[in-house]
């Protein structure tokens, strides 16, 4: 079994791979909850990395303060395996 320590890990690998370095700067974990998924044990990793468009706008208005993606990836319990990556919506975010 796949602890949450390896799911991140994978998870975070998978977010590296398929967005690139730009858009996976500061990747931080936010959230793990444990799930069913098409009858397979599943963990539902919440990772969260600095939007590279305000990154930019901040760095041009002189504002510290960065927003934040923030994106659901659903790791298989029983071999690591990413099944999904999906924008998790942030309320008053």
């Amino acid at each position: 079994m796949v602890s949450i320590r390896e799911a991140t890990d994978k998870a975070i690998a998978f977010a590296r791979a398929a967005l690139g370095p730009e858009r996976t700067a500061d990747v931080r974990l936010e959230e793990v909850e444990s799930t069913t998924l098409d009858g397979q044990d599943a963990w539902l990793i919440t990772l969260s990395m600095i939007s590279p468009d305000d990154d930019l706008l901040n760095i041009v208005a002189g504002i510290s303060h960065r927003r934040r993606e923030y994106k659901i990836f659903t790791v298989l319990k029983s071999d690591g395996e990413v099944k999904s990556m999906k924008i998790r919506e942030m309320a008053n975010a």
